[in-house]
């Protein structure tokens, strides 16, 4: 596909795939929030990152928080935030969150005290509970009007939802899932024996500059369409993509953050303690659901169940991008997220 400008800078703000990404973004802020209990362990510092865009309303009616995704940090949603955009900032405060593990909140690769895989696991329930506390200790806001999310991001906005039903009053998932399908967890754990196999990763202490090439190739091929790839190859941009692509790992993102984030996925699951529509009744706030058709690395069909179950507005997107249709198809996702939003 012939990728128009904003397309390519949705791509970048979405993959993180180079440093150019990062102008213009918000000034990038910094809480503690104190100790952190999380799924294998405690951590006696956390902080957490986070960037604001917007005016506050006085009754703080406007809030809308956006969590990032598998190896994302705020600075990569810049496309995404901002007046006239996905989420509007002329109508909208915007609260982006850094996950706790994704390099800028604490993360096995920033951390003094629990440095690499002495980093305690995390679950995306701990990533919800820490931001949870950043917003009501710290910034002093008590509720949202939405969550919207995209992949990993998306997961998170649903356990807001489940853990905090009264916070939200909207939620919007895009990609994402309530629970992992064992197509997805083949997906998620070859990336983790990627990660495991390389021949420098040495249990998370591996030298700086280490490529890890045989995980973004994994990453890449669920990230597209095989017809997708194919397409781009005969318009001869599939190298240039993949250069692109080969940065991540080595230069952007810590192989270590992006291991214990992907176990975090891997040990997600909404539904585990009953069915379906138990899980819709859990969740007050109106949804909308959007989710790819041929999306090879999160399965569209646990979203598509929770949608029905809820009554919740849906969104398929049919198109060959796979997990970046809403890139390809920005235009009908802005849409939608607008009319919810109203």
């Amino acid at each position: 596909m012939n990728l128009c400008r904003w397309a390519r800078q949705a791509l970048c703000a979405w993959l993180a795939i180079t440093g150019v990404c990062l102008a213009n973004a918000a000034e990038q802020q910094l809480a503690s929030i104190g100790s952190l209990s999380m799924v294998g362990g405690k951590i006696k510092q956390c902080s957490l990152g986070y960037r604001t865009y917007g005016t506050l309303a006085a009754d703080q009616s406007n809030v809308v928080l956006v969590p990032t995704w598998l190896t994302g940090r705020t600075a990569d949603q810049i496309d995404l935030i901002g007046p006239g955009k996905l989420i509007d900032t002329d109508r909208w405060y915007v609260i982006a969150l850094d996950a706790v593990g994704n390099g800028v909140s604490c993360s096995p690769s920033n951390s003094k005290t629990h440095p690499g895989l002495k980093f305690p696991e995390f679950g995306i329930r701990d990533m919800v509970k820490a931001q949870h506390r950043l917003l009501a200790l710290t910034l002093g806001i008590d509720h949202a009007h939405a969550i919207i999310g995209f992949s990993m991001g998306a997961m998170q906005a649903l356990q807001w939802g489940v853990m905090y039903p009264d916070y939200v009053s909207h939620l919007v998932t895009i990609v994402g899932t309530p629970q992992p399908s064992m197509r997805d967890l083949k997906v998620w754990k070859a990336e983790l024996a990627a990660i495991e196999s390389n021949p420098g990763w040495n249990s998370g202490n591996y030298p700086p500059g280490t490529a890890f090439k045989k995980l973004t190739a994994l990453h890449t091929e669920s990230l597209w369409t095989p017809e997708h790839r194919a397409a781009k190859a005969v318009a001869g941009k599939r190298a240039t993509e993949d250069r692109l692509h080969a940065t991540q790992t080595s230069q952007r993102f810590s192989a270590v953050d992006w291991y214990r984030q992907l176990q975090a996925m891997t040990t997600f699951d909404l539904v585990r303690d009953g069915d379906m529509a138990a899980l819709a009744k859990k969740i007050k706030a109106p949804l909308l659901v959007i989710v790819s058709e041929q999306d090879r690395l999160v399965d569209p069909a646990p979203a598509k169940a929770l949608a029905a179950a809820k009554g919740a507005k849906l969104l398929v997107l049919d198109n060959d991008c796979g997990h970046m249709a809403p890139v390809c198809e920005m235009g009908r996702v802005d849409e939608a997220v607008k009319a919810f939003l109203k």
